[in-house]
């Protein structure tokens, strides 16, 4: 009834996380031309609150692009995922590969931010958001996994 109202359909909402997903592609891309100057921007506003003192601008650097190859890599299996939904596809083992993958991109991301926590603690917390981002994708695969079984046996009954 909302979607009659707003004139909103499936397709738009596609089409829009398809956009999103672009602009954050292109957005990835650039992080991996200003890394550096992103770690010493970080470097000069951040305390030095972690176990190891020293300035943040190589470790940060190196978190930044492992970081940053990781998101492009999710992010490039999330554009498969919408493409396939898009042509219908949905209850597929690729999209079950595709989730599968990206889960793993965001607990090896939080992975390097954990590591990074030892410079500055508050990447602890980004660390743990990435990580249960991860877990929550591992779910998603695991019930698409699920899914992508029933359709297999309903299609070898009919």
């Amino acid at each position: 009834m909302i979607n009659e109202i707003t004139g909103w359909s499936e397709m738009k909402s596609l089409k829009l996380s398809r956009l999103l997903v672009y602009l954050l592609m292109v957005m990835l891309i650039l992080l991996l031309f200003i890394a550096y100057f992103v770690a010493v921007w970080y470097d000069e506003l951040s305390d030095g609150t972690g176990i190891i003192k020293s300035s943040v601008v190589v470790p940060g650097t190196v978190m930044i692009y492992i970081c940053d190859l990781f998101g492009l890599t999710a992010v490039f299996y999330l554009n498969r995922l919408l493409a396939n939904i898009s042509k219908d596809k949905v209850f597929i083992e690729q999209n079950t590969k595709c989730l599968r993958i990206i889960s793993w991109c965001c607990v090896f991301a939080g992975i390097a931010m954990l590591v990074f926590s030892l410079w500055r603690y508050y990447f602890g917390i980004c660390a743990f958001f990435a990580m249960f981002m991860g877990l929550v994708m591992r779910v998603l695969k695991n019930v698409f996994e699920k899914a992508v079984e029933l359709k297999s046996e309903s299609d070898f009954t009919i």
